[in-house]
């Protein structure tokens, strides 16, 4: 599968919109595993143990694999160190801060939680990356006005260009499904996986219940 195929895929299952900083990431290939500085990001194991739960919960093992199963956690943890500023990942890993902090809220740890708390919580941080990006569509557009008009100075027309991380629960979300619909157990269990394609047939019948095709 190339990325524009599964970027597609990514943007079918979010309802046709994707992060600026996933299109990118998706369109423009990575970057060195390494910074500039030297510098390497990594998860703690804590905080893989928390990025898999959660991934967890948004796609859950019923009679397909879950998103542990098919290495989800792995995956979006090499996605960002590859693909994704630093401000974007020290971004993320607020929001992995956060979901303990909710969590805590409601009862300890994430990972210790029963189902129906960690779908609590991750409704909040939902809620919360929806706030989020709504203030942060208002920053885009105080941008272009100021812009426009010819009364920022240079400096603070730098400032305005900097880069606005995409909220946490919606990058999670995307890099999940991304992650989750191109592993081997979502592409051929979760979908309807054809090795060898036969002839193409322009109309088919299509029956409650059956699935998409894995690209």
């Amino acid at each position: 599968m190339n990325r524009r195929n599964a970027l597609q895929r990514v943007a079918y299952l979010m309802g046709g919109a994707l992060s600026a900083p996933t299109l990118v990431a998706m369109l423009d290939g990575c970057k060195s595993s390494s910074s500039e500085t030297g510098s390497v990001f990594s998860l703690t194991p804590e905080y893989k143990s928390l990025l898999a739960e959660i991934a967890e919960v948004i796609i859950p093992k019923t009679d397909t694999p879950g998103a542990k199963e098919a290495g989800v956690g792995p995956f979006i943890e090499l996605m960002l160190r590859d693909c994704y500023s630093e401000l974007q990942q020290a971004h993320f890993k607020a929001g992995l801060d956060k979901v303990e902090e909710e969590a805590k809220k409601v009862g300890g740890s994430f990972v210790s939680l029963a189902e129906d708390k960690k779908i609590e919580v991750i409704k909040i941080m939902q809620g919360l990356a929806k706030a989020e990006n709504e203030a942060n569509n208002q920053k885009k557009k105080a941008k272009e006005v100021d812009i426009e008009s010819g009364l920022v100075k240079e400096n603070q027309k730098k400032k305005d260009e900097a880069e606005i991380p995409t909220p946490f629960f919606t990058l999670a979300k995307e890099l999940t499904l991304f992650g989750y619909f191109t592993s081997e157990p979502g592409a051929t269990q979760a979908l309807d996986f054809v090795p060898i394609p036969g002839r193409f047939d322009a109309c088919i019948k299509i029956e409650p219940g059956t699935k998409a095709y894995a690209i």
